[in-house]
């Protein structure tokens, strides 16, 4: 997905506000923080008889990851079934894996931290870089150099 970014396409997502604003607001101020309330309902109420409690912390620290990992692919399906326009959803995608780096890992350790689950700062840095900052800047490069 990160050598897909048209780095001058991104400087025109300003013209439609909306959907950006729409995918950044759930992406980052609802999803992660439900996905964490749905981890600690079923694993630590609904299942808890049935789920020995490391095995609930792990469960609940992975929803935990997906939630605040959102997966841009699903994008590119949904805006093709509603009939989108497809550069405005490669815009919309594109600038949430930019803004992906910065929140990742405050978010997930804020989330896992409230959740009592003990996962290192270096950890979560570790994974942005690898995860994100590498692939923008290899993306970053194939462009430049294609």
């Amino acid at each position: 997905m990160m050598v897909q970014i048209d780095w001058s396409a991104v400087k025109d997502v300003g013209k439609k506000p909306q959907g950006l604003l729409l995918t950044l607001v759930v992406n980052w101020l609802i999803k992660p923080f439900t996905m964490a309330a749905l981890g600690v309902l079923f694993f630590k109420y609904l299942f808890a008889p049935w789920v020995d409690p490391q095995s609930a912390n792990d469960y609940i620290a992975g929803m935990i990851l997906l939630g605040v990992a959102p997966c841009t692919a699903m994008v590119f399906v949904w805006s093709q079934l509603v009939k989108g326009d497809a550069n405005y959803t490669l815009v919309q995608v594109s600038v949430n894996d930019l803004v992906m780096v910065v929140p990742f890992a405050p978010i997930a350790a804020f989330l896992l931290g409230v959740t009592d689950v003990t996962v290192p700062w270096e950890t979560l840095l570790l994974s942005t870089v690898c995860m994100w900052s590498l692939p923008l800047a290899a993306g970053m490069a194939c462009r430049q150099s294609g």
